[in-house]
């Protein structure tokens, strides 16, 4: 996860500040997870992903900052290796330079006693004696200044040298820091992963617990309905939707070989169910809650019998079958499946209807 080269000042704004930020929370009360319900949880835990992906960004312009200054790092230790390469070259020159002239040296001037009339003796004469006179003056005043440019070259070279040392040295100082920056964004960034992990954990939790809660309340409402329909008059209908508890909600699902999508053998919405319900005992209706709604006999919810249908927002966009005792089956939502729920428990209510058959 990388992104486009920042500038240095405002890289070094941005950790300042992020820093600021992250030093101002001690340690224990950032992995310190607070209890309280499931709600809460999910709030805390959607604040420290919008955290998490806070400091993924910084992280991000971190990383960048620091592969820049490594880059440059990488550059000028190249130039440091060739700079003393090049160098040792120049000294090895040198130090060949002086080789030869030790050697002319010798052979001039052997164990340091050859006088000028040694010179004039190994001459054939006089015009002989000056030629090689004169060369040797030129030979050893060739060889020193060739030393001498070698000796600038060195000097030179050592000194661009030392220039680019200390432009490594500074450079190394950025790395180590940019280093540093990117490690503590690292450890907050992995406290805060961890801190998630923990509350995601007590989220599933808490979601088993409720799903075994909602599960039991859902069974003892079952058992609670099958009771009541027992002694119920006319309840027909209301206890063959029973028959149906547990099947898959399914949008546009209209009972046995009739999910839209094949997925299930069998499938209800909630129109699709009280549809199929009702069609067993001979009463049509259209596969709509609010067409239903419209073409039932509204009674009050005080008078509604077993069987009638409740109907829930305006215009209804949900229906159930009314079992009785605030109790009602129906199928709820994608997810879920056919079951029996209270009236109660829903704030939507809009109407009961009773239908006759034709």
């Amino acid at each position: 996860m990388k992104t486009s080269l920042i500038a240095s000042k405002r890289l070094n704004l941005v950790l300042f500040i992020l820093l600021a930020l992250l030093f101002s929370f001690p340690t224990q009360l950032v992995m310190a997870v607070p209890q309280g319900d499931l709600a809460t949880k999910s709030q805390q835990a959607a604040q420290v992903s919008r955290e998490i992906d806070a400091l993924d960004k910084e992280l991000s312009v971190a990383t960048e900052a620091y592969d820049r200054v490594k880059s440059e790092l990488d550059k000028i230790t190249e130039k440091v290796d060739q700079t003393r390469q090049h160098l040792g070259e120049i000294k090895q020159s040198l130090y060949k330079r002086r080789e030869i002239l030790n050697q002319r040296a010798c052979a001039l001037y052997k164990n340091g006693r050859t006088s000028a009339l040694e010179v004039i003796l190994n001459t054939k004469n006089f015009s002989d004696f000056l030629e090689r006179a004169d060369y040797v003056v030129r030979v050893t005043e060739s060889d020193t200044s060739l030393i001498n440019r070698i000796k600038e070259a060195r000097d030179s070279v050592a000194d661009i040298e030392r220039n680019l040392a200390e432009q490594q040295h500074q450079e190394e100082g950025l790395v180590q820091q940019a280093a540093a920056e990117k490690n503590v964004i690292n450890q907050k960034l992995a406290e805060r992963q961890q801190l998630l992990a923990s509350i995601n954990q007590e989220i599933q939790q808490m979601l088993a617990e409720e799903s075994r809660r909602r599960a039991a309340e859902s069974k003892a409402l079952e058992e609670r309905a099958k009771e009541v329909l027992v002694n119920a008059p006319e309840a027909g209908i209301a206890k063959t939707a029973m028959r149906y508890l547990g099947v898959p909600y399914h949008w546009a699902g209209e009972g046995p070989g009739k999910c839209p999508t094949g997925e299930h053998r069998i499938c209800f919405d909630c129109s699709g169910l009280t549809m199929y319900v009702y069609k067993l005992y001979g009463i049509s209706l259209p596969h709509n809650a609010a067409m239903q709604f419209n073409r039932g006999i509204k009674v009050p919810i005080s008078q509604a019998r077993s069987g009638d249908l409740v109907f829930f927002g305006m215009p209804p966009h949900h229906v159930g079958i009314y079992l009785g005792n605030d109790m009602f089956i129906h199928a709820p939502q994608t997810g879920d499946v056919v079951k029996v729920s209270r009236l109660s428990s829903r704030s939507d209510f809009s109407g009961a209807c009773r239908f006759i058959k034709d």
